[in-house]
């Protein structure tokens, strides 16, 4: 195990550093973004001249234009769920398909450590790699706050903000971890990954912004990482936690099951 975990670190270590220091720098620039550009006073100027669906919708989809909600939605912004689920989906589709399609896997199982082990590490690697950016992410938003004097989110609300994108990401690592047991190349592997997330998001957006779509948000795990109710209520709703981590322990569970019984390559 201390092998497997090592040789992750030195394969995967660069790129999980990149990916770090891009939501920690994302999350800090939102900071001097928002304390040193009045984002409500031009965003209200912008929205004067959008028809009133259209400033519905924005609002909806935002949640308001106040330094607080502003950098919660930096949470639920593109940038930082295209960040989380790149980690999220080239880690898991390179743990199973990635090794087949590369000829490597028969030789790492040759060695003595058997199939549970192998699959625990991965898990292991990617969940640490995964707690890592949420808490980079989080640290750059406190330490941007102090820089630029706003006091938005305090430390305990953007725990619970990083906690919740944490259980979102893991979920889509378990997700695609199933489709990397079942496949052979780990290109078609994340690709499914990322369609099925990006249809998730599209799904949330759309339910979030439009009334008559309200009824598909319960479908979409996006719909369960919720920033804007985290600082609201103060807490990270139970609902959103039962869902996105019983979404990644099924899916976890069902790759284990798929990968005991499936044969390699």
């Amino acid at each position: 195990m201390r092998n497997l975990l090592r040789r992750l670190a030195g394969r995967f270590g660069p790129f999980l550093a990149i990916a770090g220091t891009v939501m920690a720098g994302f999350q800090f620039v939102l900071c001097a973004v928002v304390s040193t550009i009045n984002v409500p006073a031009l965003l209200a100027e912008v929205m004067k001249s959008l028809p009133p669906l259209m400033k519905d919708l924005i609002a909806g989809y935002i949640g308001g234009f106040g330094p607080a909600d502003l950098l919660a939605f930096g949470w639920n912004h593109p940038v930082a769920l295209a960040v989380g689920g790149a980690v999220a989906v080239v880690l898991a589709s390179r743990a199973v398909a990635g090794e087949i399609e590369a000829g490597t896997l028969e030789l790492v199982l040759s060695q003595p450590i058997s199939r549970g082990r192998y699959f625990a590490g991965q898990v292991l690697f990617a969940l640490a790699g995964l707690a890592v950016l949420s808490l980079a992410g989080a640290a750059a938003s406190w330490l941007g706050q102090r820089v630029y004097g706003l006091d938005a989110l305090r430390l305990g609300t953007l725990a619970l903000v990083a906690a919740n994108f944490f259980l979102l990401q893991a979920a889509w690592f378990g997700v695609t971890l199933f489709f990397s047991v079942i496949g052979r190349e780990a290109g078609r592997v994340a690709l499914t990954g990322f369609l099925v997330a990006l249809m998730s998001y599209l799904v949330a957006v759309v339910a979030g912004m439009w009334p008559k779509a309200a009824f598909l948000l319960p479908y979409s795990p996006n719909g369960y990482f919720e920033p804007r109710v985290v600082l609201k209520a103060g807490t990270l709703p139970l609902k959103s936690i039962a869902v996105l981590a019983g979404l990644a322990v099924a899916s976890l569970s069902a790759a284990l099951w798929r990968f005991r019984t499936r044969d390699i390559p």
